[in-house]
């Protein structure tokens, strides 16, 4: 089958979308560990077990939205790509599995590590990362790597 990429317009409002969910389930994640939005700062400059559990918490919000929900639930597909109509498949066209999903995803994992030179790195990363999307064939830097396409479906 032959797709069509997808617009890098709809690509960064499916991004949008899924931040917007990612964004309610951290600030779920607060209100179960027990923490209030404005004690953040607090914690990052004091590390605490609280941080900890926020933390994983953060990763694992990330690996359910954009490694297991797209692998195994909507075949390639995050939360704001199914609204949108579009999906990732690999460079050959197939569906993505696990391991494609998890490479792509590799940023937004490291950005939640509480490291920060690290984060500043990974940061900058990220916006490199974003910026790929000009090229020609608008591919991000993680679409590079997991030799991944975002197509309309």
């Amino acid at each position: 089958m032959d797709f069509e990429l997808a617009s890098r317009t709809r690509r960064l409002f499916a991004a949008w979308i899924d931040g917007i969910f990612y964004l309610l389930f951290s600030k779920l994640g607060l209100l179960v560990i027990g923490i209030e939005s404005k004690d953040i700062l607090h914690l990052y400059l004091y590390s605490s077990k609280q941080l900890f559990l926020y933390s994983i918490w953060l990763l694992l919000c990330i690996f359910l939205f954009y490694v297991l929900v797209p692998t195994y639930i909507w075949s390639g597909q995050t939360i704001g790509k199914r609204l949108l109509s579009i999906m990732v498949v690999k460079a050959t066209e197939d569906l993505v599995d696990l391991k494609t999903m998890s490479l792509r995803t590799i940023f937004a994992f490291g950005c939640q590590l509480n490291l920060p030179i690290l984060l500043q790195v990974l940061g900058i990363m990220y916006l490199v990362d974003l910026l790929f999307i000009f090229r020609k064939d608008q591919k991000t830097l993680h679409d590079l790597i997991a030799k991944t396409k975002v197509v309309y479906y």
